[in-house]
């Protein structure tokens, strides 16, 4: 498995050949803002790797395994920069994220994101009610939620349990369920165990309990 930053190369070669040029030590060394020393190393190690072919002084060229790898990059970026773009985010802005975001995933998360695009892409065309309503809330987005314990505002609304088994039972019981209102009981949110309102009633919680309670601020 090559490294981010060699991926970096593979998918900078096969774009500079998809634009219909020839990769060169210089126009890598200037592409990736790096040094032609470091450029010839980093070919040192592709070629290696069976994933180029480069002689000294020569034209670098990718093998068939090179460009299987480069194209996999190629393609995840920009899929990821399609994925972000229906998030609402900036064409410049998704292709500094994707840039990050490309040596992480594998085939079947790639997969995944595909799928889902292609989901909400055909869902706004078809002027779907629930694409509508995504993209207004992706033009709204609210306020990012955390854990109850850490609640700095003292009405909030829960967005989701993160306790799993006998625990995330317990708190639904409870009436911890998305979308209820949870109000502080006269007491300081720094307190333990925390007391809130829940549904009419004052309810206690212990610290690490609530830490699996996340809310927004209602």
């Amino acid at each position: 498995m090559s490294s981010r930053r060699s991926e970096d190369y593979l998918e900078e070669m096969l774009l500079q050949e998809i634009q219909g040029g020839t990769p060169s030590v210089t126009g890598l060394a200037r592409a990736l803002e790096v040094t032609k020393g470091t450029v010839v190393s980093v070919l040192k190690k592709l070629s290696s790797e069976g994933l180029l072919s480069h002689e000294r002084y020569g034209t670098p060229a990718l093998t068939e395994a090179g460009r299987a790898r480069a194209l996999s990059i190629y393609r995840r970026h920009y899929n990821l920069v399609f994925f972000l773009e229906l998030l609402g985010v900036d064409q410049d802005r998704a292709g500094r994220i994707a840039c990050e975001m490309e040596h992480l995933l594998d085939d079947d998360l790639e997969g995944r994101i595909f799928a889902l695009s292609e989901f909400i892409s055909q869902g706004i065309k078809a002027s779907e009610g629930w694409a509508r309503e995504l993209q207004e809330r992706l033009s709204n987005p609210g306020t990012l939620p955390h854990p109850l314990c850490l609640a700095g505002s003292r009405t909030c609304r829960v967005v989701r349990i993160t306790a799993e088994g006998p625990l995330r039972k317990r708190l639904m019981e409870m009436g911890f369920i998305p979308g209820a209102s949870v109000e502080l009981a006269g007491e300081s949110w720094d307190r333990d165990p925390l007391k809130v309102r829940l549904q009419g009633r004052v309810v206690a919680l212990r610290r690490d309990e609530a830490s699996r309670v996340w809310v927004t601020e209602a």
